[in-house]
This record gives structure tokens, sequence and C-alpha cells, in this order.
């Protein structure tokens, strides 16, 4: 049975919150740049927010390592994080918390829902995004970030 398109975007946004974590294809337009000729990753992306019309979500990647080739800066803001919590992760990672990035509704209602951040790592993460030498007090403000 295929359920109509609006009426999944509906009951996406009613279900999906703060600290959902789902595995996304992801491309440049999300910010993610993808390898290998491909064009979109596979990553999961942590809800942080959504925009006034609950159409874009804005949050961030989780990331299998660093890549050391980055700057210490954009290495300063991976959170890591431990498998052992998360069922969803093969291994330890880290959150790259360094700036936000999209994911508009078709992406979550078409996405693989993994799981949820536990409250201390969201609060961390959250903390980290806000304090963010790259990232806009106006941006986080369109997702509900800051007030």
């Amino acid at each position: 049975m295929n359920i109509p398109e609006n009426v999944l975007q509906n009951i996406v946004k009613q279900t999906v919150n703060v600290g959902d974590v789902f595995l996304l294809d992801l491309d440049q337009t999300d910010g993610v740049t993808p390898k290998g000729g491909d064009e979109s990753r596979k990553k999961f992306f942590v809800v942080l927010g959504f925009d006034n019309e609950g159409n874009v979500y804005g949050g961030v990647i989780i990331n299998s390592r660093i890549n050391q080739h980055m700057s210490q800066l954009v290495k300063d803001y991976h959170m890591p994080i431990k498998s052992s919590k998360y069922s969803f992760l093969k291994y330890d990672s880290f959150v790259d918390c360094l700036q936000l990035k999209t994911a508009p509704l078709a992406k979550l209602s078409s996405g693989n829902y993994k799981g949820k951040m536990d409250a201390e790592d969201l609060k961390l993460i959250i903390g980290t995004i806000k304090n963010s030498p790259v990232e806009k007090v106006a941006r986080l403000k369109q997702f509900g970030i800051v007030k």
C-alpha cells in the first residue's frame, strides 16, 4: 500500500523530535561532499530543530572518523560518541558540531529512523553547535536552537 506523499509528510512533521537520528542519503545541497564519484553519501543525521514551516530540519551529522586533513578548528568541533551507547553505530564515531546541516522533510520521510541521542549527549551537541565560531545566530534561530 502506497501512502500519499502529503499524508506521509504530515506524519513525519508530527513524529520527528529533536535528538532523533536518521540514516539519510545526503549530498552537496545538504552540505555533505560525496566521495568517489558518488552523488550522495549515507550519513547519520541528528535532528536539532525545525524551520518555521517544519519543512526543513537543521541538524548535525555523525562521522565514523575525523578527516585528518581538516584544520584543527574542524577537528575540535567533533564530539566523540561510543558505539556501546548507540546500537545503530558499528564503531565509536564523532558528531560534527561545527556547522548545521539541513535535510528537507522529504528526506526524513524517506529516511531510516535509527534511534535517539540520549539527553546528556544531546545537551553537549546543542551547546557545542551554539558555541561554534562558524555558525550564525540567525541560522540557530531559524531552527529554534536559540531564541
